[in-house]
C-alpha cells in the first residue's frame, strides 16, 4: 500500500506543477495583453513571477482575480488604473505581497480595510489617491512590517497622523502636498526609525521644525514655502542629515549660513529660494555636497565662483537663472562634475562647446 501511495504522488506532483506552470502562463499572457509586464526572479527555481506592473493600463477589478495564479508576487502596480475597492479583495489571495502601489487610483477609505489582510507589506503607494482620508489610516495601523508610506496628494490632515504612531518600522514617509502642520508633526515623533520625510508643499512652518529632533536617523528632508531662516537653526538637531530639498522655501543668504552645521550634507536643493551668489560664500563648509541645484533662483555668473570650494560637486543644476557663458568658465575647476543642467539660462553653444572639452564626462544638457 506505501508503495502505491509513493507512485501515486510521484505521478500526481508532476501533474500539479505543470498545472501551476499552465496557470502562471496564462496570467502572465493576460497581464501582458493588457499592456503590463511581469518580473521574474531568474535565480529561484522555475523563475517564478515576483513583480506585475499594471500602470495607466485598463485593468478593472474583476481582472485582478488572474493574479491569483501568482502566488509567489511580492511587488504589484496599480498605479493610474480604474481599480476601486471591490477590486482589493483579490488581493488576499498574494501572501507573499510586499510593495503596492495605489497611486492616482479610485481607493477610498473602505478599500484599504481590505489591506489588513497583507501582513507582508513593507511599501504602499498611494500617491494622488484623493479618497483616501483620516479615516482609512486607521486600517493601516494592522500593517506593522510597513516602512515606506506615500500619502502624498492625499486629503490626510494633522488628525490622520495619530494613526501612523503604530507604524514604528516606518523609514520613509511621504506627506508632500497634504494640509498636514506643525501640529501634525508632534504625532510622528514616535517613528523613531524614520529616515526620509517628506514635507514639501504642506503647511509646516519653523515652529513645526522643533518637533524634528525627535528623529534623530532622518537623512532626507523635503520642506516647503512656509519654512524661513529661522526655521533652518532647528536641522542642526539632525547630524544624519545627507539631503535637504527646500523648494519654494522662504531660504535667504542670511538662512544659508545655518546649513554649515549640516557637516554630511551631499544634496541640497534651493530650487525657487532667494538664495543669491552672497549665499553662496556660505556653502563653502559643505565639502562633502555632491549635488547642488540652484534652479529658478538669482544666481549669476559672479557667484559661480564660490563653488570651486565645493570639491565633491558632481551634479548641478542652474535651469532658469541670468548665468552665461562667463559663468561656464568658472564652473571648468568642478573636475567631478559629471552632470550639469542649464536649461533656460543665457549661455551659447560655443559656451557650453568650451565648457564640454574643459569637462569632457560631463553630461550637460541646455
Amino acid at each position: 500500500m506505501a508503495r502505491l501511495i509513493v507512485c501515486a504522488l510521484a505521478v500526481l506532483c508532476p501533474e500539479a506543477a505543470l498545472r501551476a506552470d499552465d496557470a502562471e502562463d496564462r496570467a502572465v499572457a493576460f497581464v501582458e495583453k493588457l499592456g503590463g509586464r511581469v518580473t521574474r526572479d531568474a535565480k529561484a527555481p522555475g523563475k517564478p513571477v515576483v513583480g506585475v506592473d499594471l500602470n495607466g493600463t485598463r485593468v478593472t477589478d474583476a481582472d485582478l482575480k488572474e493574479l491569483a495564479a501568482l502566488p509567489g508576487l511580492t511587488s504589484l502596480d496599480l498605479s493610474g488604473t480604474e481599480v476601486t475597492d471591490a477590486g482589493l479583495k483579490e488581493l488576499a489571495a498574494l501572501p507573499t505581497l510586499t510593495d503596492l502601489d495605489l497611486g492616482l487610483t479610485r481607493v477610498t477609505d473602505a478599500g484599504l480595510e481590505q489591506l489588513a489582510a497583507l501582513k507582508t507589506l513593507t511599501a504602499l503607494n498611494l500617491f494622488g489617491a484623493s479618497r483616501v482620508t483620516d479615516a482609512g489610516l486607521k486600517e493601516l495601523a494592522a500593517l506593522t512590517n510597513l516602512t515606506a508610506l506615500h500619502l502624498s496628494a492625499t486629503p490626510v490632515t494633522d488628525a490622520g497622523l495619530k494613526e501612523l504612531a503604530a507604524l514604528t518600522n516606518l523609514t520613509a514617509l511621504h506627506l508632500g502636498g497634504t494640509p498636514v502642520t506643525d501640529a501634525g508633526l508632534k504625532e510622528l515623533t514616535a517613528l523613531k526609525r524614520l529616515v526620509t520625510l517628506d514635507l514639501g508643499n504642506t503647511k509646516v512652518s519653523d515652529a513645526g521644525l522643533k518637533d524634528l529632533a525627535a528623529l534623530p536617523n532622518l537623512a532626507t528632508l523635503h520642506l516647503g514655502a512656509p519654512v524661513t531662516d529661522a526655521g533652518l537653526k532647528d536641522l542642526a538637531a539632525l547630524p544624519k542629515l545627507t539631503a535637504l530639498h527646500l523648494v519654494c522655501a522662504q531660504v535667504t543668504d542670511t538662512g544659508l549660513k545655518e546649513l554649515a552645521a549640516l557637516k554630511q550634507l551631499t544634496t541640497l536643493d534651493l530650487t525657487s529660494t532667494r538664495a543669491t551668489d552672497a549665499g553662496l560664500k556660505e556653502l563653502a563648509a559643505l565639502k562633502t555636497l555632491s549635488t547642488l541645484d540652484l534652479s529658478h533662483t538669482k544666481v549669476t555668473d559672479a557667484g559661480l565662483k564660490e563653488l570651486a570650494f565645493l570639491p565633491n560637486l558632481s551634479t548641478l543644476k542652474l535651469n532658469d537663472t541670468p548665468v552665461s557663458d562667463a559663468g561656464l568658465k568658472q564652473l571648468a575647476a568642478l573636475d567631478k562634475l559629471n552632470r550639469l543642467e542649464i536649461s533656460s539660462t543665457r549661455v551659447t553653444d560655443a559656451g557650453v562647446k568650451e565648457l564640454q572639452q574643459a569637462l569632457p564626462k560631463c553630461l550637460i544638457r541646455y
